[in-house]
């Protein structure tokens, strides 16, 4: 799991039928390392916003409901700012 800030929409005219009807955020993780990523969201992030994400398929790909799905990150929950603790 990885730290990320939702920067914007994907949009596609063409995409894997296991995507159909799915939000596609892009996601960019705090580690400087990683590059922006596509996420699968299910919970309903804004742009702008922190989440957590995740890179495993598996998970993405029983959320879908297509084990061939070509699916890897999802969203997998949303910081909530007023409630994180200060360090």
């Amino acid at each position: 799991m990885r730290l990320a800030t939702i920067r914007g929409y994907a949009t596609s005219t063409i995409k894997h039928s296991s995507l159909e009807g799915w939000r596609l955020l892009l996601a960019e993780p705090e580690s400087p390392d990683v590059p922006t990523q596509i996420v699968i969201d299910s919970l309903g992030a804004a742009i702008g916003q922190k989440v957590l994400i995740s890179s495993d398929g598996s998970e993405a790909r029983k959320i879908v409901g297509n084990e061939l799905s070509p699916a890897r990150w999802t969203v997998m929950g949303i910081i909530d700012p007023e409630r994180s603790l200060a360090v």
